[in-house]
C-alpha cells in the first residue's frame, strides 16, 4: 500500500510513522516543511500543504496528521489557525481527485463539539461555541466528504492522545502521568464520573490498518476512543501502580461538565473491536517506563 502521511514530524503522526514502517506492505511517502531525518523504506517530500501539492508518485491513500492548533501556533492567532487548516485541506481535496487517491483518513477532533453538556457524546451532537481550530475541523470534515470527490474519506474526531512524548502537559492524562512519575500531587475533578477520553498511537494504527483493507461505499465522521469507561479515579490510580508512585490524589470541586465518547459507529460500521481504557492506558504507560520517562 501507497501511502502518504502529512504531520509526520508531530507526537502522533511520528509515532504512526514508526508503527506503520513495520509493515513490510506499506510503502511510505512523508510530506514534511522543514528538515527532518530521514529513515529506511520512507521517502520525503518538502512541502508546504497550504501550497497546491504537485508531485508524481504515485499514492492510494492519505493519512492527514498535519494540523495548525493553539498549541502548535506561537502566536496563538485563532484567524490563522483557521485558516492555514482550511488551506490544508483543499490543497489536499485537490491533489486528491487530480490523482485519483482512494482514501483519506483525516485526523479532526473533538473541538469540534465546543462546550459539551451531555454526558455521552454522539457524532450528531450540535456545536456549541466552538472556537476557530474546532470550526477549522469541523468545515474540513465536511469538505472531504463532499459527494463530489473522487475519493472517500474516514474521518475520526480523536480525544487525548497518550503519546510516548511527554514533552508537553497536554492532553490531560500526559499531565497526570509527568506529576506521578515525579511523586507530586495530583488535582483533579470529577473523579467518580467515567472517562474513555484516550487513545494511543497504536490504536489508531489497528484502525487504519483496517480501514486500508476495507471497501466502502461512502464518506463518514466518526467518533474515536477507548472502550469500556472508568471512573476517573480508577484511571490514576492504574497510572500510580504502574509507575508505583507516591502521588496522592485530590479532588476539587469543579461545575465543569463530565462525558464519555460514544464510540458504537466506528465499531459497527468497520467491525472494529476498540481496546478497552484500562488496556490502553497499560499499555502506554509500559511504553513509557521502557523510555525511562523521556520527558523531551
Amino acid at each position: 500500500m501507497r501511502i502518504l502521511v502529512t504531520g509526520s514530524n508531530g507526537a502522533i503522526g511520528r509515532e504512526i510513522v514508526n508503527l506503520l514502517i513495520k509493515n513490510n506492505n506499506n510503502k511510505l511517502y512523508l510530506l514534511v516543511n522543514k528538515r527532518t531525518k530521514k529513515r529506511k523504506r520512507v521517502k520525503l517530500f518538502y512541502h508546504d500543504l497550504t501550497c497546491p501539492i504537485n508531485f508524481n508518485s504515485k499514492i492510494d491513500t492519505i493519512i492527514h496528521c498535519a494540523s495548525k492548533n493553539p498549541l502548535s501556533d506561537i502566536s496563538n492567532d485563532s484567524k490563522k489557525i483557521y485558516s492555514t487548516n482550511i488551506k490544508m485541506t483543499k490543497n489536499l481535496i485537490n491533489f486528491s481527485n487530480k490523482k485519483n487517491i482512494k482514501k483519506i483518513i483525516f485526523f479532526s477532533a473533538m473541538d469540534v463539539y465546543g462546550k459539551i453538556n451531555k454526558k455521552i457524546l454522539f457524532e450528531n451532537q450540535k456545536s456549541t461555541n466552538s472556537n476557530l481550530y474546532g470550526k477549522s475541523k469541523f468545515i474540513s470534515e465536511k469538505l472531504f466528504c463532499a459527494k463530489k470527490n473522487k475519493f472517500k474519506a474516514v474521518c475520526i474526531r480523536i480525544p487525548g492522545i497518550l503519546t510516548l512524548d511527554l514533552s508537553r502537559n497536554r492532553p490531560l492524562v500526559t499531565k497526570i502521568v509527568k506529576k506521578i512519575i515525579n511523586n507530586e500531587d495530583i488535582h483533579a475533578y470529577n473523579l467518580s464520573k467515567k472517562f474513555n477520553n484516550i487513545l494511543d498511537t497504536y490504536e489508531i494504527v489497528r484502525f487504519i490498518n483496517i480501514v486500508l483493507k476495507k471497501s466502502f461505499s461512502k464518506s463518514n465522521i466518526y467518533n474515536f476512543s477507548a472502550s469500556e469507561p472508568i471512573k476517573f479515579n480508577l484511571v490514576i490510580n492504574l497510572i500510580k501502580k504502574i509507575f508505583k508512585s507516591k502521588s496522592k490524589i485530590i479532588h476539587e470541586n469543579s461545575k465543569k461538565n463530565s462525558f464519555i465518547i460514544s464510540n458504537k459507529k466506528i465499531q459497527s460500521d468497520f467491525d472494529f473491536k476498540i481496546s478497552t481504557t484500562k488496556k490502553i492506558i497499560i499499555r502506554c504507560c509500559k511504553k513509557i517506563l521502557e523510555k525511562k520517562y523521556k520527558f523531551a
